[in-house]
């Protein structure tokens, strides 16, 4: 999954906010849906969340922003990832992110 990701490396933490905000499913139907009933409860509430991410159009940027911005400590579901997914996840991330960065930048010098 984290292969999945890294043609989004190039795109400014700013941009992929900008595009979360505007297009995720999940902050449009809370600004303007019917609000899902949370429970209170972990696993019903974890898996509601899911559930809004199914369709959406930014399921990639949202994790992607996630994985940057919040790390390991992360709370929530994002991309469709709840909180326990995502710290496995951040770990490959992250070293598949710091090689592909170093090439970027090796490629950047041999220019």
């Amino acid at each position: 999954m984290a292969d999945e990701l890294d043609e989004l490396a190039v795109v400014p933490t700013e941009v992929l906010a900008d595009w979360v905000t505007a297009r995720g499913r999940c902050l449009w139907e809370l600004t303007f849906g019917d609000p899902p009933e949370w429970t209170g409860e972990d696993e019903p509430d974890r898996e509601l969340a899911t559930q809004m991410c199914v369709g959406c159009p930014v399921r990639a940027e949202c994790l992607e922003l996630e994985l940057r911005v919040g790390g390991e400590q992360s709370v929530g579901v994002w991309g469709a990832l709840n909180e326990e997914d995502r710290r496995a996840l951040h770990a490959v991330w992250a070293r598949r992110r710091r090689f592909l960065l170093e090439a970027m930048t090796a490629e950047e010098e041999r220019s």
